[in-house]
């Protein structure tokens, strides 16, 4: 009976050692604050994908590697329709941060995302080439980039988009969150893809 004790103690205590430090990795957390939902383009279809062209897949830089150096890569995704409305999505990777969320803005649009490519339905690609956190003195500074290609009745629109933000370091990891949600938030609402199907 005592040995069971003991053996129950040393599991509770392994468990709220392990707890304890999972609660301690710094993590990120993005919030993406959708647009406005809009009807302009609905009913119409469009193939999504995307690819993930970044050479280095580590998103923090080597100034905040001290501060992260235990993160493991994983992004707390939260959506924002409002001050009131915030939602919890789950958990992610930096591809899939960036796949839901630009999934989220062509259904914010009135689109229907298609599995595949169809003939005569446009195609959309989003190309990732960069992604950062860092901190340059007492300032957070994040940084986005990516490629978007349309194609549509044979012909091709490709434009680039480049992010960044900076914010003062007071404490935590608060204003490292707020800078990449802010920037990150921006980055995806510029596509206009209403401009791109050529709607006013």
């Amino acid at each position: 009976m005592r040995a069971s004790l003991s053996y129950g103690k040393f599991v509770l205590l392994l468990s709220f050692g392990l707890f304890v430090a999972c609660a301690t990795l710094p993590s990120m957390n993005v919030t993406y604050r959708t647009m406005p939902q809009s009807n302009i383009l609905e009913g119409r279809g469009i193939y999504f994908r995307f690819i993930d062209k970044r050479s280095d897949k580590d998103i923090i830089g080597e100034g905040a590697k001290e501060i992260y150096k235990y993160f493991t890569g994983s992004i707390n995704f939260i959506v924002s329709k409002g001050k009131k409305d915030e939602s919890f999505v789950g958990i992610y990777e930096a591809e899939s941060l960036f796949k839901d969320a630009f999934s989220i803005y062509l259904e914010n649009m009135g689109l229907r995302l298609l599995p595949e490519p169809k003939p005569g339905i446009p195609e959309l690609s989003i190309k990732l080439h960069d992604f950062v956190l860092d901190l340059s003195g007492r300032r957070w500074v994040t940084r986005i980039e990516y490629e978007a290609e349309f194609i549509h009745d044979g012909d091709v629109l490709i434009r680039e988009f480049r992010g960044e933000g900076e914010k003062l370091r007071i404490s935590g990891l608060t204003q490292a969150d707020q800078v990449v949600s802010e920037t990150f938030t921006d980055i995806v609402n510029q596509l206009d893809v209403k401009r791109m199907f050529g709607r006013k």
